[in-house]
C-alpha cells in the first residue's frame, strides 16, 4: 500500500513538472514569435536611388503622412513565387523577414527603396498622436498588399496618413493610382524607369494597367 502511495506521488510529481515544462515551451514559443527584430529600412527621395542588389527591385510610393511619429510594419510572404493570391486564400508570415519603416518627417511626395522581389503584406500602420497610442491591424486586408520584381520599379501607390485624429481612430489608406500617376512618375523618375521599367506593385492584380500598358492589337 505505502508503495503504491509512493509511485502516485511520483506520477503526480512528473506530470506536474511535464505540465510546467510545457506550459514554459509554449510560453518561450510565443515569446520568440513576437519578438523577431524588425529589420528597419529607410525610404529615400526618387532623386538619390539607392543601389540595386540582386534579386531586388524598386518600391515606389507616393506619401502624403501628417502626425508625430507615423511608421509601418511589414512582413514578406510565403507565396511560392505567386505574384498575387486568390481573395480568401491564406497567407503566412515569413516570421524573420520583418520590416519596419518611419515616416516622421517626411514631406509629400515620390519616395523609393530596394528589397528582394517577393510578395508582402502591410501588417501594422503605427500613428501616435502627443500621448494618444494608435496602431492599426492590417494584417488580413489585402489592399495592404505589394509585390516586387526584380529590376524593376514597382509602384505600390498613395499611402495617406491623416495628421487630424481621434483618440481611437484616424484615416489612412494606400490606394492604386498608377493609371494617374503615371505620366507625372515618368516625369519625375526620368531615366531611372527607363533602366528599370515602371511596373504596377500592387498586391491586388490589376487588369486594367496590365491591359492598359499591354500591346494594341490590329485586326486585319
Amino acid at each position: 500500500m505505502t508503495q503504491n502511495l509512493e509511485n502516485k506521488r511520483l506520477i503526480e510529481c512528473n506530470s506536474g513538472r511535464m505540465a510546467l515544462f510545457l506550459k514554459s515551451a509554449i510560453f518561450t514559443a510565443l515569446f520568440l514569435s513576437e519578438s523577431v527584430i524588425a529589420r528597419t529600412l529607410s525610404l529615400v527621395s526618387y532623386e538619390n536611388p539607392p543601389d540595386l542588389g540582386s534579386r531586388q527591385g524598386y518600391v515606389l510610393v507616393k506619401l502624403d503622412v501628417g502626425g508625430t511619429a507615423p511608421s509601418i510594419e511589414f512582413f514578406k510572404l510565403y507565396s511560392n513565387g505567386s505574384t498575387y493570391l486568390e481573395s480568401g486564400k491564406k497567407t503566412w508570415l515569413r516570421k524573420n523577414n520583418r520590416y519596419h519603416i518611419s515616416l516622421k518627417g517626411k514631406p509629400s511626395g515620390y519616395y523609393l527603396m530596394a528589397i528582394p522581389s517577393g510578395l508582402y503584406q502591410i501588417t501594422q500602420i503605427n500613428a501616435p498622436y502627443f500621448n494618444l497610442p494608435y496602431k492599426l491591424d492590417t494584417s488580413s486586408r489585402r489592399t495592404w498588399r505589394f509585390h516586387v520584381e526584380a529590376e524593376k520599379t514597382n509602384y505600390i501607390g498613395s499611402l495617406f496618413i491623416g495628421k487630424q485624429r481621434k483618440s481611437d481612430s484616424i484615416e489612412v489608406y494606400l490606394k492604386n493610382r498608377i493609371a494617374t500617376d503615371f505620366n507625372e512618375i515618368q516625369e519625375s523618375l526620368g531615366s531611372l524607369t527607363e533602366l528599370y521599367p515602371l511596373v504596377s506593385g500592387t498586391g491586388v492584380q490589376d487588369v486594367f494597367f496590365n491591359s492598359w500598358q499591354g500591346p494594341l492589337e490590329v485586326e486585319q
